[in-house]
Parts: C-alpha cells; sequence; structure tokens
C-alpha cells in the first residue's frame, strides 16, 4: 500500500494533467493466468488514492477510452498495426520502420490521446499549447511555482 502511495505522491507533484487507461479491471481479473499479477497490482486502489489526491492538489486526470487502439497504433506515424499479439513486446512500425518498446509506445499513445482529450474539454486548439504554459498556483501566496519549487516551499514552511 505504501508503493501506492508514493508513485501517486510523485505523479500528482510532478504533473498537472494525468492521463490514463479507463482499464476494466473486473473484466481482466476474469483471465486466470493474469488475475494474481493484477490484484497484486492493486489498480482499482491506486486509481481511487490518485484521484481523491488529484482532487486535494487540484490536478486533472483524463481517462483514455479502454477500447482506445493505445498498444496497436505508432505512436511516431500512427499507423495501425491490427494483427498486434500479446506476445509482441517489441512494436515494429511497418510503414516508418520505427522499433519501440510495446509498452512505451501505448504509454506515448496515452498521454497524446489524453491531451487531445483535455483540450477538447476546455476548448484548446491552437497547437502552441504545452503543459509548461500553466504554471502551478501557490494557494496561499498567489505567486506562480513550479511543482519542484512548491515541494522545497512546503518543506520550508514545515521547519519553520
Amino acid at each position: 500500500m505504501y508503493y501506492l502511495h508514493e508513485v501517486s505522491n510523485a505523479l500528482i507533484n510532478e504533473n498537472q494533467i494525468i492521463c490514463m487507461e479507463d482499464l476494466n479491471v473486473k473484466g481482466m481479473l476474469k483471465n486466470h493466468k493474469l488475475a494474481e499479477s493484477i490484484q497484486e497490482m492493486n489498480f482499482g486502489e491506486f486509481r481511487r488514492i490518485l484521484e481523491y489526491k488529484a482532487k486535494w492538489y487540484n490536478r486533472q486526470i483524463v481517462f483514455v477510452d479502454r477500447f482506445y487502439p493505445s498498444s496497436k497504433t505508432c505512436n511516431h506515424c500512427g499507423c495501425i498495426k491490427n494483427g498486434l499479439k500479446l506476445s509482441d513486446r517489441q512494436w515494429l512500425c511497418p510503414v516508418c520502420g520505427k522499433v519501440i518498446d510495446r509498452d512505451y509506445n501505448a504509454a506515448c499513445n496515452i498521454k497524446d490521446e489524453g491531451i487531445r482529450i483535455y483540450k477538447g474539454q476546455i476548448g484548446l486548439s491552437s497547437p502552441e499549447f504545452t503543459l509548461v504554459d500553466y504554471p502551478t498556483m501557490d494557494d496561499k501566496r498567489e505567486i506562480s511555482l513550479k511543482s519542484s519549487d512548491r515541494l522545497k516551499q512546503e518543506k520550508n514552511e514545515i521547519y519553520s
């Protein structure tokens, strides 16, 4: 359980927007080969912890639909490879030739899709939007701080 808090704290402290796949954990547990590993990772509890911390620290979580082809899409050129098997751990794009770890490719696609969804929710369509353009606000002093500066300030306030 400590590990879930450690990882969720790091995500909340380092990001304003967190993009994650909306997994069907109950459905995944029906696969008896994976069920024990999935229970051990405690995906449902991790999501619950991340959601309440995001709300507490005014962060955004964007869920990407579980049917979005994050593993089957080349993050470099957008080609969709329908014949991808779970045993294929390297993603080799038949169009651009990019070779990338399957999970890393999926993570990049989830991030990109999550940012696209977020932009649509807030009505942004300009390509110059980046997360760096929107630094966090320190609630107590109403000055702009980076997340790393916020951590330093909170530590200083504890010791003062």
